[in-house]
């Protein structure tokens, strides 16, 4: 941060008192402060959901999910399925003190005079939490980032169907808090990221996670997660934009994923199972996907190949400020046409997913989609929408977003090989984490899962 130098040039010639009362408060840097306030707490929050989202968790289930290659290292050893209970500690707790807990210190603390602050935390809190229940199931939710506020450093562990529902009560009182109009309440400002303190475009944001959580459950209740996600997406508006994450030109402000790929060249390369789809449809956002491999030609890399001569990840997600979709319109308008379809509604499903497809193609190449890959992947009627048609296009969309593992899980689409070589000697691909090692350790609430192909809660 900048630093304020005070230079005098005058000698004080007045009562030590005066000049005492001259430089009072000189001693202390308004950019370097000393008491945190409610928006500062919130950018601190916001930039760990950054690195969560857009960190090792996407890319490890990339790889599960086979849109990624892990070809060397760390990132091999999710494409052998070697995934032990160290591994993802750094993002456990990058979920629970970098984000739950000042996000908890925010509502404790810092809310009087400012709604809208704890509006934006308590939504931010829920993404974190969905971020963590999907990955490891039964997690420390409703107990969890307590500990400098009651002195709780032990939380119990909330059943996943509890940590849903409590989801979903955060982003309700979230959306309520937004909208109270009180003349006093202070803005949230520069100090929120995402939005620069926009409440109509967080608030939408809200409603789009709901729909989400809600079809999450797919599993569990088809009916009623697709009515209550089509509930949530009565509020959505396409003109409020996505919540994306936003980077800098200064190398210290690049792109995650860019500074992966230029730092850890060897570790990662595009997966075969999305670049053939990719290829077969000739989609015209391979381009800035992937960059090219040997000979001008899109590869991707098979399961545990090591296949370095195979494409690297291209602009789209990995140029130096390349923004990162983490909630947005495409998301739901796949969300719409899957519950549609598993309403019966055929026409509205099909219309919903032509919108989708066609959106991120604008999205993501800046041009609107080629006439034969519409006729061919954006023309469907009801008579042609199937739920693989929707979820595998919904699969190509979510590049890299945890949101296509979970997909995956729920629906089986896109259809996945498992890595025949795997560490596992089983023919299937990891449905969670394991529970992380410092909870087993020193956490007697915790609960305890090793198993990696056990199913979480929704996806039984």
């Amino acid at each position: 941060m900048k630093k304020i130098i005070i230079a005098l040039t005058l000698p004080c010639v007045m009562l030590a008192t005066s000049c005492s009362k001259f430089v009072d408060g000189y001693e202390t840097s308004p950019n370097n402060t000393t008491k945190a306030t409610g928006p500062l707490v919130l950018s601190g929050a916001e930039l760990g959901l950054m690195s969560v989202y857009t960190g090792t968790p996407a890319r490890a289930t990339a790889i599960l999910t086979q849109q990624l290659g892990g070809t060397a290292d760390q990132m091999l050893a999710y494409d052998m399925y070697d995934i032990k209970e160290g591994d993802a500690n750094n993002d456990w707790n990058n979920i629970f003190n970098n984000i739950i807990q000042p996000c908890n210190d925010i509502v404790a603390n810092y809310s009087q005079g400012n709604s809208h602050n704890k509006g934006i935390a308590l939504i931010v809190k829920a993404m974190a939490l969905g971020v963590a229940t999907d990955l490891w199931g039964d997690i420390p939710a409703k107990e969890a980032g307590m500990g400098i506020i009651n002195g709780n450093f032990t939380p119990k562990y909330d059943a996943q169907k509890d940590v849903y529902t409590y989801i979903q009560s955060l982003l309700d009182e979230g959306i309520t808090a937004l909208k109270e109009s009180k003349p006093d309440i202070r803005e949230v400002g520069g100090n929120d990221f995402f939005f620069g303190g926009d409440l109509d475009r967080w608030t939408n944001t809200a409603y789009i996670l709901k729909a989400r959580y809600a079809i999450h459950l797919s599993k569990k209740n088809p009916a009623d997660a697709s009515t209550q996600a089509l509930e949530a997406l009565k509020n959505v508006n396409k003109d409020f934009g996505d919540l994306r994450t936003v980077y800098g030109t200064p190398t210290n402000e690049n792109n995650q994923w860019y500074q992966f790929k230029m730092g850890r060249a060897a570790l990662l390369r595009m997966g075969a199972q999305l670049i053939n789809m990719m290829n077969a449809s000739n989609d015209p956002r391979l381009s800035v996907y992937a960059d090219t491999a040997k000979g001008g030609v899109y590869r991707g890399a098979l399961p545990a190949s090591e296949d370095l001569s195979a494409s690297r990840v291209g602009r789209y997600m990995a140029d130096t400020i390349s923004p990162i979709t983490l909630v947005g319109y495409v998301e739901a308008a796949f969300i719409k046409a899957e519950a549609n379809f598993r309403l019966g509604k055929q026409s509205e499903a099909a219309a919903a997913y032509n919108d989708a497809v066609l959106t991120h193609v604008k999205n993501a190449t800046g041009k609107d989609a080629p006439a034969a890959f519409v006729t061919g992947y954006a023309s469907e009627t009801a008579a042609t929408i199937t739920l693989e048609k929707i979820m595998s296009q919904k699969y190509v969309a979510l590049f890299a977003q945890i949101e296509s593992y979970t997909d995956w899980r729920r629906t089986g689409f896109p259809v996945l090989t498992p890595n025949p070589d795997n560490v596992l000697n089983k023919p299937a691909i990891p449905r969670r984490f394991p529970t992380d090692i410092n909870e087993r350790l020193y956490n007697p609430n915790a609960v305890r899962v090793t198993d990696i192909l056990k199913p979480v809660w929704w996806d039984e």
